[in-house]
C-alpha cells in the first residue's frame, strides 16, 4: 500500500501494517530524491505485497514536519541526514498525538537510511529501494548495512532508539532482514 497525503491525518488509525516507510526530504529538487519520488508507485505496489505501507507527502515539506522538523530527526540534524528512507513499525497516529516537541514514551524504533550517503547515483536510489522491499518480504539477496550510528532514546531529545544505516563497503556489514527483526522486537 502508498499513500502520497498532504498530512498524516489522511491515515487511518487503524491502518494496521508490521512496517511503515517514511521517504522524507525536504522539499528541494535534487536527482536522488526525485527518482525516489517517481517510483513512489512502485514501491506501493511493492508494499502492496508485503505487510508494509509507503508514505510520502504531497507537500513534502509540510509531511516532513509532521513526522519530523527538518532541523531535527530524532535529536540527529536534519541537514546531514534527510534526504532519507525511515523504516519504523511506529503507526503515523503517534506523530500526530505527538506534535510540538512532546513525544510520548515508546518501544517502537528507527531505521533510517540517509540518501546521499547510501546512493551515489539514481540508479542506486532504484537498487536500494528494490532490496529494502525485497528484504520485507522475505526474498533476494539482502542489501548489506553498517550502522553508521547507534541512537539510544532519551539521548540529546530522542524520543526512540534508532540506527543511521550507510552502504557497507568493507565487507563486514548488517543485513537489512536482521535490523526488521530488531525494528519490531519490543523491549
Amino acid at each position: 500500500m502508498g499513500l502520497h497525503i498532504q498530512t498524516l491525518d489522511a491515515i487511518p488509525a487503524d491502518a494496521g501494517r508490521k512496517y511503515f516507510i517514511y521517504l522524507l526530504d525536504y522539499g528541494w529538487e535534487e536527482p536522488l530524491v526525485n527518482t525516489l519520488m517517481q517510483n513512489f508507485t512502485n514501491m506501493a505496489r511493492m508494499a502492496s505485497d508485503s505487510d508494509a505501507v509507503v508514505i510520502a507527502g504531497i507537500s513534502p515539506v509540510h509531511f516532513a514536519n509532521d513526522v519530523f522538523s527538518w532541523h531535527g530527526i530524532n535529536g540527529e540534524d536534519g541537514e546531514a541526514i534527510l534526504p532519507a528512507i525511515m523504516i519504523t513499525s511506529l503507526h503515523p497516529t503517534y506523530f500526530i498525538e505527538n506534535q510540538n516537541g512532546a513525544r510520548g514514551e515508546i518501544s517502537d524504533k528507527l531505521i533510517i537510511i540517509p540518501l546521499k550517503k547510501a546512493c551515489k547515483t539514481t540508479d542506486d536510489v532504484i537498487k536500494l529501494i528494490q532490496s529494502i522491499f525485497k528484504d520485507i518480504k522475505g526474498g533476494g539477496a539482502p542489501m548489506s548495512f553498517s550502522v553508521a550510528k547507534e541512537m539510544k532514546k532519551e539521548e540529546h531529545g530522542r524520543f526512540a532508539d534508532s540506527l543511521l544505516l550507510e552502504p557497507n563497503f568493507a565487507g563486514v556489514g548488517v543485513r537489512l532482514p536482521q535490523l526488521l527483526q530488531w525494528l519490531v522486537k519490543k523491549k
